[in-house]
């Protein structure tokens, strides 16, 4: 029989715990399918996701696998030394493990340090001959030809309202200083085969679809490929790509042709100076207004997302994005207090500066205040930060925002209601 690997994804507390456990999540995690796509061929794989159940009280395994970003780390060390103090040898991997290889070490019989498709025979190797190495380093990038299928059936059925999740490429062109994406996958941009993308979604037993890329459109050429081949397909899809998309009519009416219903975009301050310190010279404050209306003009919904708490805010910058994105009718929007992850070289620079104010990462989740800010208090930032989701996500804004004319107006109905439904509980998670 082949060796039991069993792989987890973390979960932090406030998704496990309280009143409201999380029984169902928005998207379906990408990592652990995509490494089980790598094993099934000498393992037997199962999969277990605490975002929405909680562990099985007994797992039986002959190997453990851990991915975890930052606010996961401490519940997958958590993890992690239970089944090692059963004797069963654990995996870390992901980008906390991969910036704090000696943190995670720690906890793991082995660290995979970056991707882990280069390393991956080697390790699969030593697995099976009972020799794990401590440290397994990816020294080279993969260049994603030929990666096998996610194995997305390993996951929970039911358990996701966006259950097909795909991957075209990795990595994004830009450096913006607060991004981990260029230091954990390169400063160059990668994709996969047009046709070995249009393979797998054809397998996909629904109609929507949500692409992981940092950057849908880091390479135009590529992208314009990729959507002219998505148009047979008829799904209805969703990604994440720059604002810089709307300076290219061509590529938006092929991706408005190929389905693309929301794209999340990277706002992150309508203050020119705090885009400027950070690098994200691609974004230009006097062209937020046309770039919204240019995809909401295709039947596109925007996703914007902003960062508070940057280093020119202070305590105007709350309703003067309230006001923002009323007037451009911003059909959705995710907040974030402005958070100095590991690996970037904004974690460096406050940690030279003094800034940070601890080094629990539990905490590091862009919901709670981890730095002194430079024109306002922590607190200030949080109840802040608060007030404008509160505020975003309530009946008047909601009602200014909506625009009766796109054609997913039920969609946008729906995120803001949900949103506004569950405000207590996101409230909670972030006092907690």
């Amino acid at each position: 029989m082949k060796p039991h690997l069993v792989l987890i994804h973390p979960a932090p507390n406030k998704n496990r715990f309280g009143n409201k456990r999380r029984r169902k999540s928005s998207i379906a995690p990408l990592t652990l399918p995509l490494l089980a796509g790598l094993a099934v061929e000498r393992f037997r794989v199962t999969i277990h996701d605490e975002d929405i159940e909680d562990l099985p009280d007994h797992i039986d395994a002959d190997f453990i696998g851990i991915t975890a970003i930052t606010p996961q780390a401490y519940r997958a060390y958590e993890i992690a030394d239970c089944f090692r103090n059963r004797g069963i040898p654990v995996i870390l991997g992901g980008l906390h493990p991969s910036f704090f290889p000696d943190e995670a070490g720690g906890h793991a019989d082995a660290v995979v340090i970056g991707e882990v498709e280069t390393v991956w025979p080697d390790l699969e190797a030593d697995m099976l001959a009972g020799n794990l190495k401590s440290r397994y380093i990816s020294t080279v990038r993969h260049d994603l030809k030929g990666l096998p299928m996610s194995r997305q059936n390993l996951l929970k059925e039911g358990a996701y309202s966006f259950p097909n999740t795909i991957m075209a490429s990795r990595g994004c062109p830009y450096d913006c200083d607060y991004c981990s994406v260029t230091q954990y996958w390169g400063k160059s941009y990668r994709f996969r085969p047009v046709a070995e993308v249009i393979a797998e979604l054809s397998t996909m037993p629904h109609n929507h679809v949500v692409f992981v890329d940092d950057n849908i459109c880091g390479n135009p050429a590529y992208a314009r490929e990729l959507f002219r081949a998505m148009i047979p397909l008829k799904k209805n899809w969703i990604s994440q790509g720059s604002i810089t998309m709307a300076k290219n009519p061509d590529l938006l009416d092929l991706a408005a042709a190929s389905g693309l219903s929301w794209l999340f975009i990277g706002i992150e301050s309508i203050n020119l100076k705090n885009l400027r310190d950070a690098g994200k010279k691609i974004n230009k404050v006097d062209e937020y207004a046309a770039a919204i209306r240019t995809f909401r003009d295709r039947g596109m919904n925007v996703l914007c997302s902003f960062m508070l708490g940057m280093d020119h805010d202070d305590q105007d910058t709350f309703r003067d994005t309230l006001a923002f994105c009323e007037e451009n009718r911003v059909s959705g929007a995710n907040f974030y207090i402005y958070t100095p992850m590991p690996g970037t070289r904004i974690f460096t620079k406050m940690e030279a500066e003094g800034r940070l104010l601890h080094k629990d990462w539990a905490r590091y989740d862009a919901n709670h205040v981890v730095f002194q800010p430079l024109n306002m208090s922590p607190e200030e930032l949080l109840q802040g930060f608060l007030w404008l989701y509160d505020s975003f996500y309530s009946i008047p804004s909601i009602w200014k925002r909506l625009d009766m004319s796109q054609p997913s107006m039920f969609q946008t109905v729906a995120l803001n209601i949900g949103r506004m439904a569950g405000r207590k509980i996101f409230r909670a998670g972030c006092l907690g």
